[in-house]
């Protein structure tokens, strides 16, 4: 009984230092600038500063309580966060990319933070389970984004702000940090995408929907419709060579053979270990915790292997996938 009781006390120790972690990291993403607020913080050596990142060493009591006052963090979240080994922290990332305020500019940057981290990393990887296609992909696409964004503000809940397509799009300040976003992730040296079955389905009954309760009109339903075109036959150009030639990184395409319950992306960024829960169209569940990333990847290694590989050497599959694709498209 005793020995059960100084192992759990030990687990819940080591949750805490993990959490503060987590917290700290997501509040300065910067792994340098973090480590230099922290000597100064903390007054010690830099090299002790990196044995307590890597979890070799634990903060001391009065050492937690310095990062506490100093990153105002919340004591009462950190500890209850360690009650049960199966609780996982996740943070919900809600940016307004419409109307956006400080608050959201500053969220934009700190991620693109994180993924300039990572430009020089050789073995970056991005695993992204999607039954919507993210934005690096559609970069470049001007009524794609403008759909997904009209979507996003649609389903956000708020009547008061949905607009008609041709009043939706990025201000100057933010379409900067989504295109930084974007070219960002394209550096990442591995991409792999699994796609919903439907993903383009999905898509063409958007359009119909906003149509017929005359958020878009045919003008712009026509102005769709053949992006929609250009970015599948560029979608095919990529899955037939297997690389994003712009950067020469891997690119990896996969149909699943079910559709999606929920979309979960993974990124293995240098020290970083992310996983996301996405929710409405550009917002996610976001967590740094590293058991966290690991029950996401466990997750999309088990869909890998009820998918179809439809890049670079799967060619009858991806003709039969993109033929089927066009014939939706069509339907517009």
């Amino acid at each position: 009984m005793l020995k059960t009781l100084i192992l759990r006390k030990k687990m819940n120790k080591l949750l805490i230092q993990e959490n503060i972690l987590q917290v700290i990291k997501e509040k300065v993403p910067n792994k340098t600038i973090l480590v230099n607020i922290l000597v100064e913080l903390l007054n010690i050596e830099k090299e002790a500063v990196y044995r307590r990142i890597r979890g070799e060493v634990a903060f001391s009591f009065a050492e937690v309580a310095l990062i506490v006052k100093k990153f105002d963090i919340s004591l009462d979240g950190i500890i209850s966060n360690t009650i049960s080994s199966k609780s996982r922290p996740f943070q919900l990332k809600m940016i307004n990319h419409f109307n956006p305020n400080e608050v959201d500019y500053a969220m934009m940057k700190q991620y693109n933070g994180i993924l300039q981290d990572a430009v020089d990393d050789p073995t970056s990887e991005l695993v992204d389970c999607t039954s919507v296609f993210p934005m690096q992909l559609l970069s470049g696409y001007q009524y794609l984004e403008r759909l997904q964004l009209l979507k996003n503000i649609y389903e956000s809940g708020q009547t008061n702000m949905v607009k008609t397509f041709e009043e939706v799009f990025f201000n100057e300040r933010m379409r900067a940090l989504v295109d930084e976003c974007s070219r960002l992730t394209r550096k990442i040296k591995d991409a792999y995408y699994i796609f919903d079955p439907l993903i383009f389905q999905y898509w063409v009954n958007d359009i119909i929907y906003f149509r017929n309760i005359d958020l878009i009109n045919e003008e712009e339903v026509r102005c769709l419709k053949k992006e929609m075109e250009q970015f599948l036959f560029n979608l095919e150009k990529s899955a037939t060579l297997g690389i994003d030639k712009e950067t020469g990184n891997n690119l990896h395409f996969y149909i699943a053979s079910i559709n999606f319950n929920v979309s979960m992306c993974s990124l293995k960024l240098n020290d970083y270990r992310i996983s996301l829960i996405k929710t409405f169209v550009f917002n996610n569940f976001t967590s740094l915790d590293i058991e966290s990333y690991d029950l996401v990847k466990q997750r999309t290694n088990s869909m890998f292997r009820s998918s179809t590989l439809i890049s670079v050497s799967g060619e009858r599959q991806r003709k039969i996938y993109f033929d089927r694709q066009r014939e939706i498209i069509n339907v517009l």
